[in-house]
């Protein structure tokens, strides 16, 4: 396959139509996308978002696995050298995952979880000003990409919803007990 000059990421058109970030975009409408973003390699071990950040991009990971983790603790709470964080998630290509999105949709983009990589990672990532530009280009493309992050975002608070009724359950019974 020959490279493409323009935008590497561009020779990932069928990876990228598969992510739930492009789902119901025309093929035209997804290559422009691409064309906005960056391809970025991190090593195993590093982060790729610490919680608390303040950024303004989304990340899809291209190849490698990620961990997901959250604190355990409130920040003012955390003495130096004591931060306890839970593994929440793992995710590879194989389940085409983006993340980092809630940053698009607020001007503090304070990250609410950490995104370290388990192995050498291939991402890439969009900004708040290459999304908003390109989308407003094309309202129906803002449509579509809107409501797929907010399907995403529904999902994962559905999940969230669930895992904070069982805790408090485990926490009642631990009480009682």
């Amino acid at each position: 396959m020959k490279t493409n000059e323009q935008n590497p990421l561009l020779d990932l058109l069928d990876y990228f139509k598969e992510v739930p970030l492009f789902l119901g975009l025309s093929e035209i409408q997804t290559k422009t996308l691409i064309k906005e973003m960056k391809k970025k390699k991190i090593a195993a071990g590093d982060f790729i978002i610490h919680e608390g950040d303040k950024e303004n991009c989304l990340y899809i990971l291209i190849k490698g696995e990620v961990e997901i983790s959250k604190s355990l603790v409130l920040p003012q709470w955390i003495q130096s050298g004591q931060k306890q964080e839970k593994s929440l998630l793992r995710l590879s290509e194989k389940h085409r995952p983006f993340f980092g999105e809630m940053a698009m949709f607020s001007d503090q983009r304070e990250r609410s979880a950490s995104i370290t990589a388990v192995t050498p990672c291939t991402i890439a990532l969009l900004n708040q000003e290459n999304l908003e530009k390109v989308l407003n280009e094309d309202p129906t493309a803002g449509l579509i990409v809107y409501k797929n992050i907010a399907s995403v975002l529904a999902a994962r608070l559905i999940k969230a919803n669930k895992d904070i009724l069982k805790l408090t359950t485990a926490f009642t019974l631990a009480l009682e007990g």
